[in-house]
């Protein structure tokens, strides 16, 4: 197998790893600083998949405790928002896990979601 070298040095392979490494921050670092266009792909399946359960932790915590302020919503729904919050970190920590594997072993492997955003904007 060929290890071709990137522009910024490293092995392809590793730099599609390391993509995921640190979710959507080493995603935005890679995108910019890298030309090569798998990477830039990983890179940016990174950033739009991480980013987006980010924003969705951020927003049901947020909505969890602004309910928490009624007493009788908090009693409903801080059981269920709660729940919510634990499934989608776990998400988060088996995509994480997975997409690391897959950029290792395939270099093109796309999310079947992300990969039709991904594919409009590179």
């Amino acid at each position: 197998m060929m290890h071709r070298a990137t522009s910024l040095g490293l092995n392809e392979r590793v730099e599609r790893v390391l993509a995921y490494a640190l979710f959507w921050v080493s995603g935005l670092f890679f995108f910019f600083l890298e030309k090569n266009r798998q990477v830039r792909w990983h890179a940016l399946q990174s950033l739009i998949t991480f980013g987006a359960l980010s924003l969705v932790i951020y927003g049901v915590g947020m909505l969890r405790a602004m309910l928490n302020l009624i007493p009788l919503l908090r009693l409903i729904t801080n059981f269920g928002l709660g729940l919510f919050i634990d499934m989608l970190w776990w998400a988060w920590a088996l995509l994480w896990i997975w997409l690391m594997i897959m950029a290792w072993l395939k270099p093109d492997y796309r999310l079947p979601f992300v990969g039709e955003w991904v594919r409009h904007i590179i």
